[in-house]
Parts: C-alpha cells; structure tokens; sequence
C-alpha cells in the first residue's frame, strides 16, 4: 500500500497512537534521523496521502488552549505498516558525500586532504556524541529494539571514526598521499 521508507517511518510512528506532525518530526528526530530522516516539509503532505488512501484520519484538537490536528493510524492503515514490516527490506543505498570525495582525492593538494580528513573525523566523533546522548531516553522510553538501533548507530559510527583514524595516520605518514593499492583494515 505505502511504498517509501518515510511513507512507513510516518505509519509506524502512529502505530504508538495518535500523533501531531510536530510530534511525528520529534520522534523522527529522537530514532531514525541519523539514518532515515524525513523534514515537516515531507511529513504533512504524507499524512494528507494517507489520509486520502484512508491510512490514517485526522482531527482538531484542543491542547493546552492551541489547536492541532491529531493524526491515528486506521485499520488499513495499522495493515499496510505490518505488511511493510513482514516484507522484505531493500538494501541500503549509501550517499555519503565524504565517500565521493575520496574518490577524487588525487585532485586536491596533500595537505587539504588531511585537513578534509582531520574535519570529518571531528564531525563523525560530534555526531556520535549526539547518538550518546539520546541514550537516556532511548533507555527511559524506547523498547529493546530501538535500544538495539542506537546501538548499531553508535557501532557504525565508532567504526567510521577507526577507519578515517587509520587514513589520516596514513596520510600523515605520507605527507598527505597514499602509496597505490592501498587497503585500510581494521
């Protein structure tokens, strides 16, 4: 019924009850948005399809003297999630920019390839830190699975901070290039 990953992200984080579309951005923020992330800008025209395929309804509600509109999962709805969750997954298509870049690191000076390497380990040790963070709450209020994602972010994350240690230990020894053929493993 419900085709893209987002499309689904949205159904299961109804599947907890009824939801705003500020409260689906928080969860999002707070799960999958390391590895998955949809804006406000994807999240509303979303919840309008499933409304109008009958996944979800939606009504307006008074909270705290404001109004919202509350969005809960259908019938058919809560069916086309579970049959998205008993399919087979796609694989992952990674579009990660650093990874192009390396691909054209010959075309840039020896230096400004150690300082590309040295500013991207600093990012993937930040973003880790945040992955860290959400460890309280995903401990207070996330089931085992969820705990088990924040694992494997923070898994994946020490790995790529490993992996760009050894290539700018690399790079530093060679004064910003590498010899041919070279293969980094752990």
């Amino acid at each position: 019924m419900s085709n893209t990953t987002v499309e689904n992200i949205i159904l299961g984080c109804l599947s907890f009850g009824p939801k705003s579309g500020y409260e689906i951005k928080k969860i999002i923020n707070m799960s999958s948005s390391w590895f998955y992330n949809a804006s406000y800008g994807s999240i509303y025209p979303i919840l309008k399809k499933h409304e109008s395929k009958g996944l979800v309804t939606s009504e307006e509600v008074v909270d705290n003297g404001r109004y919202k509109r509350l969005y809960k999962l259908t019938d058919k709805g809560e069916k086309a999630f579970y049959n998205w969750m008993l399919g087979t997954p796609r694989l992952m298509t990674v579009k990660y920019e650093m990874a192009v870049k390396l691909m054209f690191f010959a075309k840039i000076e020896p230096q400004e390839r150690i300082k590309q390497v040295e500013e991207h380990i600093e990012q993937l040790i930040l973003f880790k830190q945040e992955l860290e963070e959400i460890e309280p709450y995903a401990d207070s209020e996330g089931d085992s699975y969820q705990r088990l994602i924040l694992d494997w972010g923070e898994n994946l994350y020490a790995f790529l901070i490993q992996w760009f240690s050894m290539l700018l230990e690399e790079l530093k020894k060679n004064n910003g290039d590498l010899p041919k053929r070279r293969s980094l493993k752990s």
